[in-house]
């Protein structure tokens, strides 16, 4: 909270130099918002989110300070026992969540990392309730976060997102390879870890990713599950990007 605090205090700061660079240099504005949403699906969860990054009136490119916003929301379902309940029973999951993150991006040479810190909600809504389910109900927690992104050659990338937040113990890796082809389009590999206190998966597939100016559409898939029971099934995200 106080990084937040301190990041909205320089915001008149930022901006007003950020407007007086460009008008002294009669140049049309950098962009200086990045918005991102998109949606994820599992053999059981569909999860959709939303969010936006703003750079206080600077270059989204540069280095500087950041404030971060994202809300998702999702359901799920799985199997349990229940108490007094002869077999395998079903339950439904209703899950959303919010965040407030204030951070810094650095850029040295071929890198770029932007870092995280914050406060974010969670909640969880259980059908019919689970006895034996600790992630259940709502609290508020400590969320950090980076984003690491590295080009390799003229072509190639690599990125690296992580997340975790003491909210139920929630995590959220992703690591992608990839590699811009002719024209407009990028493909490669990814995989990632997913959980918390009570469900642990792993995903990996592929993604092809087009870009539009500004814009970034990008479709993955592949398999995913919990790796701890071996309960495998398939994944299919789609996400959109853009700055202005």
């Amino acid at each position: 909270m106080v990084l937040i605090a301190a990041l909205i205090a320089a915001m008149p700061a930022a901006i007003t130099r950020a407007q007086a660079d460009g008008h002294a240099r009669g140049d049309r504005p950098a962009p200086s918002i990045e918005i991102f949403s998109g949606v994820g699906f599992t053999q059981n969860s569909v999860f959709g989110y939303g969010g936006a990054v703003w750079a206080f009136g600077a270059s989204v490119d540069a280095r500087g300070p950041r404030v971060k916003a994202l809300t998702g929301i999702g359901a799920y379902e799985y199997s349990g026992a229940l108490p007094g309940v002869a077999g395998s029973a079903g339950f439904d999951g209703d899950v959303a969540l919010a965040q407030l993150l204030g951070g810094y991006q650095w850029r040295r040479g071929e890198w770029t990392l932007k870092a995280y810190a914050g406060v974010g909600f969670e909640t969880h809504d259980l059908s019919p309730g689970d006895p034996d389910n600790s992630v259940n109900g709502g609290e508020f927690g400590a969320v950090g976060q980076i984003e690491l992104w590295r080009n390799l050659g003229d072509a190639g990338w690599l990125s690296l997102d992580a997340s975790y937040a003491d909210v139920f113990a929630s995590y959220w890796t992703q690591l992608r390879l990839g590699r811009r082809m002719r024209g407009r389009v990028s493909a490669g590999l990814e995989t990632g870890l997913s959980g918390n206190e009570e469900y642990d998966s792993a995903r990996a597939g592929g993604f092809l990713r087009y870009n539009l100016g500004g814009t970034e559409l990008t479709l993955s898939g592949g398999v995913s599950g919990d790796y701890l029971a071996e309960d495998f099934g398939g994944y299919a995200a789609f996400g959109l990007y853009r700055k202005f």
